[in-house]
């Protein structure tokens, strides 16, 4: 054997045993000794060094899930960001002004980014359901913050509800999402915020179970028009939407999930047609988001 391949056989020998076992895609059942926790995806799996697309901020606050609800309710009678802003300092009950301007700046970043009419003062005001609200919420909280997001895609999404996760396979998430060990205040609030949102819950020990959230089908058809198609009827392929991560962060747990509320939503009239054929597979709306709201359209 030459030096040549007598150096790759012995580089891919060493990479045969550092690597971890993991259920493959065909979703066989590990053996014993494998883990049950499947493998971060080829493309962001954890490499020495900097991460290439990695967050520009290593670090998480605490959500402030209930007061971004209070911040939707609360916008309907706000005249601008500033004034909201203050509308929230007044509400919030911590004693520093201080922290309770920088929770105010918090809840605005994440919920209406850059504009008092985001889409969480909309469908407050066209629902007034906390229901389709909260989804909403999560959706932007999730959009905003590439860490939790990605956790709640590419972590929580291929596991089954009920599961309890073991923290390394948080740290392990992290990691793969920082190209770098986290802060510890980042790998705690990781897993605070997830309960926040609804998708962990704290079982005796350190173990979390992940908990099934239950996403609102009328929050669902909103969303696909708010992302692509927020300004008129319009042709969008499927796959198109299944590859945003949206309907993860609202709890699906399956792409046919997705496509029976779009079948729904097509039998309700509330799209133009949903179309399946050979290999098509598209939905048009014929709304626009506006139109929808202001019918107050619900599945």
């Amino acid at each position: 054997m030459s030096d040549r391949k007598k150096t790759a056989h012995q580089e891919g020998q060493r990479d045969a045993r550092q690597s971890p076992l993991w259920p493959d895609a065909s979703g066989e059942t590990p053996r014993a000794g494998q883990s049950q926790f499947p493998a971060p995806a080829p493309d962001r799996a954890h490499r020495p060094g900097p991460k290439r697309n990695a967050p520009e901020r290593k670090s998480l606050q605490d959500l402030l899930f209930k007061e971004g609800l209070e911040a939707a309710k609360l916008s309907a009678n706000a005249t601008s960001l500033d004034d909201l802003q203050q509308l929230l300092v007044a509400q919030f009950g911590q004693n520093s002004l201080e922290t309770r301007t920088r929770y105010a700046q918090s809840v605005l970043r994440w919920f209406f980014p850059g504009d008092l009419n985001s889409i969480a003062r909309r469908v407050w005001m066209a629902y007034g359901d906390e229901q389709i609200e909260s989804d909403i919420l999560r959706y932007l909280y999730l959009s905003a913050e590439p860490i939790v997001g990605t956790c709640v895609e590419s972590a929580l999404f291929p596991l089954e509800n009920g599961m309890l996760i073991p923290p390394a396979y948080f740290d392990r998430e992290l990691r793969s999402t920082l190209g770098q060990d986290p802060p510890s205040k980042t790998q705690e609030r990781l897993k605070s915020n997830l309960m926040r949102l609804g998708f962990l819950a704290r079982e005796r020990g350190k173990s979390d179970r992940l908990n099934s959230v239950v996403p609102n089908k009328t929050s669902t058809l909103l969303l696909v028009h708010y992302i692509f198609a927020a300004d008129g009827p319009r042709t969008v392929e499927i796959s198109r939407i299944l590859a945003n991560p949206f309907w993860k962060y609202l709890g699906y747990k399956s792409e046919d999930s997705v496509r029976a509320v779009m079948r729904e939503a097509d039998a309700a009239k509330l799209i133009g047609k949903y179309v399946v054929a050979d290999q098509l597979e598209q939905v048009t709306t014929c709304y626009s988001l506006a139109e929808l709201l202001s019918q107050k359209a619900r599945l």
